[in-house]
């Protein structure tokens, strides 16, 4: 439902060309991604296999590598594709107002973008929250693997994967915050244009108009923005270097 409204909306803006050209980095970086995780997950599992006494472990660690990376992926992808398309929306809103200022309808455009912008984020909406709380426990189990394993090459293969999918994700939330620091840009770039004489109270109703829309990209109701995935981020390093700290004070005696 949403990705064909998303098409629709921009097949008849053509705005299929730009999107593929924002998409194609994040394909490219998506793909290199999972070989990674391929790859690791083929180490690990041989590295099982030849160093310890578990061999039948070997087989089912690759495997869930595989299905988890392949999930992750696709699922960091489709986020990341919903979030491209909605930035390319606010490109095409802002160049069309510039290259054909007229009020009226870019009060009715905005109007239209801000109800495909409320669909799409709240279709995703549940994955966004999955995708935190998959950041959220990443840290302590990834300082629980160093703890299982041991600061070894070996411990190497394992680790990997993980570091890998939480960068996806990270990748997705600053994109998705993006898309509300752009749309909280638009009052200042509407106000600094000229639409003719006489038009001075028109444009600062459009002004007020979208700076009281607080249109952007919505997880239950709030509002993403940079700030508060920075936020996130910083919170979330102080954990995972306190309980680094702490392991490796415990280790060390």
């Amino acid at each position: 439902g949403t990705l064909s409204l998303l098409v629709t909306y921009m097949s008849k803006r053509d705005l299929l060309v730009r999107l593929r050209s924002r998409t194609m980095g994040d394909a490219v970086l998506v793909a290199s991604a999972w070989v990674l995780l391929l790859l690791f997950g083929i180490i690990g599992a041989v590295l099982n296999s030849a160093w310890s006494s578990r061999d039948l472990l070997a087989i089912p660690h690759f495997v869930a590598i595989v299905l988890i990376g392949s999930f992750a992926s696709g699922w960091t992808y489709c986020m990341l594709f919903i979030c491209r398309s909605l930035s390319v929306m606010i490109d095409r809103f802002c160049c069309e107002l510039m290259n054909a200022p007229d009020l009226a309808q870019a009060m009715k455009n905005w109007n239209i973008l801000q109800a495909v912008m409320l669909k799409a984020s709240g279709s995703i909406e549940l994955s966004f929250i999955a995708m935190l709380l998959a950041l959220a426990f990443a840290v302590p189990l990834l300082l629980a693997d160093f703890l299982t394993l041991g600061a070894s090459w070996a411990a190497l293969p394992s680790v990997v994967p993980v570091v890998l999918t939480m960068s996806l994700f990270v990748r997705a939330f600053f994109v998705a915050a993006s898309i509300t620091d752009k749309c909280a840009r638009v009052p200042a770039l509407v106000n600094s244009l000229c639409f003719g004489p006489g038009t001075e109270q028109p444009r600062q109703l459009l002004v007020e108009y979208i700076s009281g829309s607080d249109a952007g990209f919505y997880v239950c109701d709030i509002r993403l923005t940079i700030g508060m995935a920075l936020k996130f981020m910083y919170m979330w390093c102080i954990v995972g270097f306190g309980v680094a700290t702490n392991v490796l004070t415990q280790a060390g005696t």
